[in-house]
């Protein structure tokens, strides 16, 4: 009979398999860059994690499984909808926190006690009663421009001086991701953006060594560049000609 693999050995390979046992609404490049972000933050030891918008607890699981986690907070309304700035109302059936911890039970119930939960949007948060600053935040809330920069703004007040922030969905949000940036440059903060597999953008902060790492090489601002030119071209170029602007969009890219 083969041996279990440990942990170390996974998230050093990134084994998507971290995520198995309860569902996620990402994909698998989602996955693996979650999993890149989970390697640097452990790099220097233990560490606490942070989460806006858990839902079923999916992108909890290898938080919870990794021994150097000492911290999980998990900050979800647990809206029945909410909206979207693709003009939509999204669906979350039976969004409770109970049915969240029930699933994580089930994966490791030794480790559920490091799990802290928040009911209510970031803003409405007591911050006195976070007990760790988080060292790697999650922001997967309500996809609305208003929401991912209040929620960047409490990540940004409670979390640790050299943190990663990231945000799933980025070709939703990125015009939030563009001020978030520009803020950051006004007040002459230090930073590092970076686009990721899948639909993630991750904001570094402060002056930390971000170490060699295929998921943390391309420019997050070319990124939102190029989203503000595809919405350009989609705006201004009549549809007979959308093939040709397909063309010229991928000569930038």
């Amino acid at each position: 009979m083969s041996q279990p693999v440990d942990f170390e050995t996974r998230i050093a390979g990134l084994d998507l398999s971290l995520f198995a046992a309860i569902e996620s609404q990402s994909d698998d490049g989602d996955k693996l860059s979650w999993l890149a972000l989970q390697r640097v933050a452990r790099r220097s030891g233990s560490y606490a994690y942070l989460e806006i918008g858990s839902h079923l607890g999916g992108s909890i699981q290898p938080h919870l499984l990794d021994p150097r986690c000492r911290k999980i907070l998990s900050i979800d309304k647990r809206p029945g909808e909410q909206p979207d700035d693709r003009g939509q109302r999204f669906r979350y059936d039976d969004n409770s926190t109970a049915r969240m911890i029930a699933n994580l039970r089930a994966l490791d119930a030794d480790q559920v006690s490091k799990i802290v939960c928040f009911d209510s949007d970031a803003q409405g948060v007591d911050v006195s009663l976070l007990s760790d600053r988080p060292d790697l935040c999650f922001i997967d809330g309500e996809h609305t421009e208003s929401h991912v920069l209040s929620d960047f703004d409490f990540c940004a007040r409670v979390c640790s001086s050299q943190a990663i922030i990231y945000f799933h969905d980025d070709w939703v949000i990125y015009p939030a991701l563009a001020r978030i940036l520009r803020r950051l440059e006004r007040q002459k903060k230090a930073y590092r953006a970076f686009k990721l597999q899948g639909s993630t953008f991750a904001i570094a902060l402060g002056e930390s060594s971000i170490p060699e790492d295929d998921f943390l090489k391309k420019d997050g601002r070319q990124f939102i560049f190029q989203m503000r030119v595809r919405r350009l071209l989609k705006g201004l170029v009549p549809s007979f000609l959308l093939p040709l602007a397909r063309r010229l969009r991928g000569l930038i890219q």
